[in-house]
């Protein structure tokens, strides 16, 4: 409609431009009270359900509660820190004396990390100062409070939830399972304790776990921890002294001071020496007389022992090879004539695998091979000669009771390598580093410093990196080199094992 045309007070009357108001409805106090009500249980709800998650994370995250004696409290208190590594690994949740009064039993709830350590052979023990010569520790105790430190058992061992904790802190071990433990007697202490180092050769493979009387306290007993790697240095023949002293001679020459490093001196040590002919391995538990000092011939000793790098690897089994003697037949036979002695690697295809001149005889001479206890005539069946070596079939099988070695545990060897050369004992086990063997031809030559005799002729050769067969040794001309095998012997081998 057009205004204009409108009069003042039709355009008085015309609503259409007036403002529209928005009307709400008031609530009334009871409706006001329902709704803060349902609000504020809405929020009860909900933090309801956060609190029990934080509780159930924080529950998930901790380990078993384990119980620990000890003698002494040392001034430990409820929330002090247990610490493996210098890490926080749990903490103490409660103290309290026993039912004797004689021990204070801490609780300890551990981390869920740490689950490993409540098990049987953990050591526990309570860190404060320790100064004394040669050793410091625990000064962080001193500002930061004392904590129980902790040392894992095997991870293998069972489940444990009390323990008895020690009276000083245990020396830093690791893997004890695996290491070898022998127990060390001497007439005085010689300034041994725990934490001691001992030594071969100047360098430290063990250390002494704990030293004390004998139960009838007529000697000195300690007890003696060689790390794994270093434990086939230790065999029935081995002799322990003390390294903690001074050693001065005074002659025409003027004053001669011999003495291990300062630490040792300060805080007690051992060394220790093996004799060239190795015997057998000492095994846990087993008892060494400790001497004041060394005897010129031990420093002497320079055996040759599979360790470390040089040992071969973990679980891996070394042939049992079988001596072999070759003789002529006839006068000259009697006489020692022709007669060659080797070690022989029985197959488990019924083949042997040795020295040539072991396995065959010269042409035209009638020979036999001894071997196992039981003889055969040469030449073997099936003989085939490949260089410097040979393997055949006997006329019959080799007793059950032989061990005999797989053929797939053989390889060629393309380059130069550590070995390990064995005739089937510990004591006749020698490791050899690749930078002594030189390549000459289609050998490998061993250095003459290396001590091998005519008794190894014929021993197996593996490589410490595999432990597969990769030779055989030999001696000739009093020479020791190693004949490698060949891809013909492999094959041929391969193919009498189907």
């Amino acid at each position: 409609m057009d205004k204009s045309n409108q009069t003042p007070d039709e355009q008085r009357l015309d609503t259409r431009n007036w403002p529209e108001a928005t009307i709400n409805t008031r609530r009334s106090s009871d409706e006001v009270a329902r709704l803060v009500v349902s609000r504020l249980w809405i929020l009860t709800i909900l933090s309801t359900v956060v609190a029990g998650g934080l509780v159930a994370w924080q529950l998930g995250g901790r380990g078993p509660v384990i119980e620990v004696s000890f003698a002494e409290g040392y001034g430990l208190q409820a929330g002090d820190p247990v610490r493996y590594r210098g890490i926080t690994v749990g903490e103490i949740s409660e103290i309290d004396l026993d039912e004797t009064l004689e021990a204070v039993v801490v609780r300890i709830q551990l981390t869920e990390a740490a689950v490993d350590l409540a098990r049987e052979g953990a050591r526990f023990w309570i860190e404060r100062p320790n100064i004394s010569i040669g050793k410091v520790r625990g000064l962080d105790t001193l500002m930061g409070g004392r904590f129980v430190g902790v040392l894992p058992g095997s991870i293998d061992a069972p489940v444990c939830r009390k323990f008895y904790g020690l009276e000083v802190a245990s020396a830093p071990v690791r893997n004890i399972t695996d290491g070898l433990e022998v127990t060390l007697e001497s007439k005085r202490r010689y300034g041994l304790q725990a934490g001691s180092p001992i030594n071969y050769r100047g360098v430290t493979v063990g250390q002494v776990l704990s030293v004390g009387l004998t139960n009838d306290a007529a000697t000195v007993e300690a007890r003696a921890y060689i790390e794994p790697e270093y434990r086939q240095l230790v065999r029935e023949q081995t002799r322990f002294w003390s390294s903690s002293g001074l050693d001065v001679k005074i002659g025409f020459s003027g004053i001669e001071l011999d003495a291990d490093t300062l630490a040792t001196i300060a805080a007690g040590g051992v060394s220790f020496a093996t004799p060239n002919s190795l015997g057998s391995v000492a095994t846990t538990g087993q008892r060494f007389e400790l001497y004041k000092s060394p005897r010129t011939e031990w420093l002497e000793w320079q055996p040759r022992v599979a360790i470390g790098n040089a040992s071969l690897p973990p679980g891996v089994v070394t042939p049992s090879p079988v001596l072999g003697i070759r003789t002529q037949s006839g006068a000259l036979g009697v006489l020692g004539a022709g007669r060659e002695r080797g070690w022989l690697l029985p197959l488990a295809n019924g083949r042997l695998i040795g020295p040539v001149n072991v396995l065959t005889g010269a042409e035209g001479e009638t020979c036999q091979l001894e071997v196992a206890g039981q003889e055969s005539s040469l030449p073997l069946a099936e003989l085939l000669q490949s260089g410097p070596l040979a393997s055949g079939k006997l006329q019959q099988s080799l007793d059950k009771q032989v061990d005999t070695w797989p053929t797939n545990k053989m390889r060629l060897a393309d380059k130069l390598e550590d070995i390990v050369v064995t005739c089937g004992s510990a004591e006749k086990t020698m490791p050899i580093a690749a930078q002594r063997l030189s390549v000459e031809e289609t050998v490998w030559v061993i250095e003459p410093s290396v001590p091998l005799d005519n008794s190894w002729h014929g021993a197996c050769v593996l490589s410490a990196r595999d432990g597969l067969v990769i030779g055989v040794l030999l001696r000739t001309d009093e020479r020791s080199s190693i004949a490698l095998l060949t891809k013909e012997l492999l094959e041929l081998n391969a193919l009498n094992s189907k």
